[in-house]
């Protein structure tokens, strides 16, 4: 699993219409999951001193959101 501090190559990067599709997404998935707790995502989503983040299936989430939108999927979608 990458880190949110890992160095990307550019074969990480993503635009940013694909930034933005992949974070409609990420919290679109998470309101069906927890509701509408905007403080729990904003905790989730936190970055710890180590550069880890606060909840490690947030990351996961936040990827799987990415390969989505990489994979020409529409956001929003199982």
């Amino acid at each position: 699993m990458l880190s949110p501090d890992s160095r990307n190559s550019d074969a990480d990067l993503i635009s940013t219409r694909e930034a933005f599709l992949a974070m409609t997404d990420f919290i679109w998935q998470f309101a069906q999951r927890a509701g509408d707790d905007l403080l729990t995502l904003i905790g989730d989503t936190g970055i710890e001193a180590d550069g880890g983040p606060t909840d490690s299936a947030a990351w996961d989430d936040w990827l799987a959101s990415v390969a989505k939108i990489r994979a020409g999927l529409p956001p929003r979608s199982e």
